[in-house]
């Protein structure tokens, strides 16, 4: 049989004499103290502490392992190596999320043993055990994929793990609920487009489907970090996802949905940006494969961010042509679909400008800082100062018009596009 040549590599670097063996030592120590506080037996306080140890384990050390699979090559120098290999991305991405994690699984399983054998008779074991596994998987897959876009983006540090973690226990928490016997004799259910669908049935779904997403997401990362050539289609995929599983919590007038599609568009847009390799030379290349008419090579060289901006115009047309309460968020505060586009194109163009610059690893901490100012500082000191229509320039929510909001948006979107232009050419 053919192991996955990077999964065994995996094994040889994790596995060790010292880890197979400490690992149950101190399990077994701490299961052992349970086992006293138990009254001398295995019972629901062994269960309870196996299951949190399984949590505790899969996601702090996890998250841990997976995203330096990724990072510590960039930073020992062996990423090129590894970008080199003739394995197809699939083999790359299971062979680091599985094979980084090994020792991490050994110990999760042996907690996974206890809670069973410790469990109160009659309550259901497979449930609990398979959400807790999914969450696991799904946190170290995110992991993984946040250590290729760091890796991707010239980072070394893993500081941001510590994020992660957080984020991941604030996720999986919760469903440490699905231990008790209580959880699965719940009646409630979930209102999905009219379906009434018993909620942990949704939840293991969602669960399966928030997987199958981190694992595409994972696979083509990696494919282009191997020069493989991809088209974006599958961010297009899954932007048309996200619109059709949150529309389906949404009332059924046209409005909201249209509302929450353009939010979705525009957060995929913000996302995006950071995430996509934005070498100045793309831009050259896809301006040529644009005016060759060569749509196939113009489709790999167009940024995910583009996507977003296409996907999210018609829903902003759409809104803007809609009359609806909710376009008036205050006296002074409207929402303006069309300002709110180019407002996202403006920022899509100060992120490139500093990327362009001479350290583009600051690109995001400046794009913050300014964004700050221009959303935030610049605009309350013009509107304190009783100077509205400056503070609507800097802001064009706040313009009384959608005209007035549409002319000060195009103007900042054109001073930066003009800047961002002239960076450009200087790189190219």
């Amino acid at each position: 049989m053919n192991i996955n040549p990077e999964f065994q590599r995996q094994l040889y670097l994790e596995c060790s004499h010292a880890r197979l063996i400490g690992i149950p030592l101190i399990l077994g120590a701490v299961f052992t103290f349970s086992y006293f506080a138990d009254n001398h037996r295995l019972a629901s306080g062994s269960a309870q502490a196996a299951m949190t140890l399984f949590l505790i384990i899969t996601l702090l050390w996890g998250v841990r392992q997976t995203m330096d699979s990724v990072v510590e090559e960039y930073r020992d120098r062996t990423w090129d190596t590894q970008r080199l290999s003739a394995l197809s991305p699939w083999q790359m991405t299971w062979g680091k999320w599985l094979g980084s994690t090994i020792m991490v699984w050994y110990a999760g399983l042996i907690c996974l043993l206890v809670y069973l054998i410790a469990s109160e008779p009659g309550q259901p074991l497979f449930w609990p055990c398979f959400y807790a596994t999914g969450g696991a998987l799904l946190v170290q897959g995110l992991s993984l994929l946040l250590g290729q876009i760091s890796v991707r983006q010239g980072h070394t540090k893993t500081g941001s793990t510590l994020l992660i973690v957080l984020l991941g226990v604030f996720i999986i928490a919760p469903w440490n609920r699905f231990a008790s016997f209580g959880y699965f004799q719940q009646t409630a259910a979930v209102t999905w487009y009219h379906l009434r669908i018993i909620q942990q049935d949704f939840e293991l779904i969602s669960l399966l489907l928030a997987l199958f997403w981190c694992s595409v997401g994972n696979y083509r990362l990696m494919s282009q970090e191997l020069g493989i050539r991809t088209t974006p289609w599958c961010w297009l995929a899954f932007a048309v996802f996200l619109i059709v599983y949150l529309g389906g919590f949404l009332p059924g007038t046209s409005y909201p949905f249209s509302l929450m599609a353009f939010m979705v568009c525009i957060s995929l847009g913000y996302i995006g940006v950071v995430i996509e390799r934005n070498e100045a030379i793309r831009i050259k290349r896809l301006l040529t494969y644009l005016q060759q008419h060569n749509w196939r090579r113009s489709a790999e060289e167009l940024p995910v961010w583009c996507v977003s901006l296409l996907l999210a115009t018609p829903f902003a047309l759409l809104l803007s042509l809609s009359e609806h309460p909710m376009r008036n968020l205050g006296n002074s505060f409207h929402f303006y679909p069309l300002p709110v586009l180019l407002l996202l194109l403006r920022d899509v163009a100060l992120y490139l400008f500093f990327s362009y610059g001479k350290n583009p690893q600051r690109a995001l901490s400046l794009t913050l800082l300014w964004g700050v100012l221009l959303y935030g500082i610049l605009p309350g000191m013009f509107t304190l100062a009783g100077q509205n229509w400056l503070a609507a320039l800097f802001f064009p929510l706040w313009a009384d018009s959608a005209s007035g909001a549409l002319v000060c948006a195009l103007l900042q979107t054109a001073l930066l596009s003009a800047l961002l232009y002239r960076r450009w050419q200087e790189n190219v």
